[in-house]
């Protein structure tokens, strides 16, 4: 069964507003929901398909390293440009990954998931999430946790 969410008087299956390759990605409107989630993990909040709409696990451990974020910061203890640095580099990443996939069938560029050294040779950490049933990878030297 499809659940069918109402969203501007229109029928759709997704806002577009979160969608992180659509046109219509709306980058003050994923703000206001992340606010909404203060005390979340980011890592979390960046896997909620309401909120972040295209994200999977390989598009948020490489946003998180690129972004400088650690994945169990709170939402809410981010710092705003940071945030938007975050924001950025969802969507930058998800034109890369989609591009090579689309290209070649495959993607490999990774700088932290599944590495056991980022390119500076930083050592990079993998950590099971129990309640998402994945796997985070990042660098405790370039990741900055916001608590």
């Amino acid at each position: 069964m499809v659940s069918v969410k109402k969203i501007d008087g229109k029928d759709a299956l997704f806002d577009p507003r979160t969608d992180i390759l659509s046109d219509d990605f709306e980058v003050a409107y994923v703000k206001s929901l992340l606010a909404k989630q203060p005390g979340k993990d980011i890592a979390s909040v960046l896997m909620d398909q309401q909120v972040f709409t295209g994200v999977g696990n390989k598009i948020r451990v490489e946003a998180l390293y690129r972004a400088g974020v650690h994945p169990l910061s709170k939402a809410g203890k981010i710092p705003a440009k940071v945030l938007g640095k975050l924001i950025a580099a969802v969507r930058s990443y998800a034109q890369i990954f989609y591009k090579n996939l689309e290209k070649t069938g495959t993607n490999q560029d990774f700088k932290a998931y599944q590495q056991e050294h980022d390119p500076q040779g930083n050592e990079i950490t993998m950590k099971y999430l129990a309640k998402e049933k994945r796997k985070v990878y990042f660098s405790e030297r370039k990741q900055k946790l916001y608590t």
